[in-house]
């Protein structure tokens, strides 16, 4: 199912060749503006949801979601931020505090680990923003959070595909810059999109 899904994302990422190429590029503008980060890449996530329902976007549709997601965009944020920074900054500590021992070395492989899937679950918790009746950050983080419990073989092999392809996409001319989130969009929502009840 998992290599499933990845063709299918492959797919959404060529039939939308020539869109991604601007929505993406808002995309990475966003991201380098800081400021709109955040809605930007929750922008690109709806744009991914409406290809993988198999409806019709443009690039007018990821600057609608802009404005209409700028709240929760930010809630995500907010809490993206604190989550990431407090896990790099234990890291840090931690190698700098403690003795270079081999119980250091484990708690830092632990936020390594916790960072690692505090990631993989952001792949799906936006996703379920658009699937529930109020975009409620945290109802979507916990309804992620049970879609990875419940699928975890899946997620693990859909998530190393997804690592891999996006490496192989570097090394080709730097294809992942210019696809990369995209297809992880599409990825995310066709993943939870398969797992409804209502699909």
């Amino acid at each position: 199912m998992a290599l499933k899904i990845l063709g299918l994302s492959f797919r959404d990422t060529w039939q939308e060749f020539g869109t991604i190429l601007i929505v993406h590029l808002l995309f990475l503008l966003g991201t380098v503006l800081i400021i709109p980060g955040p809605p930007a890449t929750l922008a690109l996530f709806f744009y991914g949801n409406k290809i993988a329902r198999g409806e019709t976007a443009n690039e007018r549709d990821f600057l609608h979601a802009i404005r209409a997601y700028w709240g929760p965009a930010w809630r995500w944020g907010f809490i993206n931020l604190a989550v990431i920074g407090l896990l790099i900054g234990d890291y840090y500590l931690t190698g700098k505090l403690a003795s270079n021992s081999n119980t250091v070395h484990f708690i830092q492989g632990l936020y390594i680990a916790l960072l690692a899937g505090w990631l993989l679950l952001q792949i799906f918790t936006l996703p379920f923003l658009f699937e529930q009746e109020q975009p409620a950050v945290l109802q979507a983080l916990r309804n992620a959070a049970v879609f990875i419990r419940s699928n975890l073989l899946f997620v693990l092999v859909l998530a190393l595909l997804l690592g891999l392809s996006l490496a192989a996409g570097m090394l080709t001319f730097m294809l992942t810059f210019a696809f990369g989130g995209a297809l992880v969009a599409f990825a995310g929502n066709r993943a939870v999109l398969k797992d409804l009840p209502d699909r």
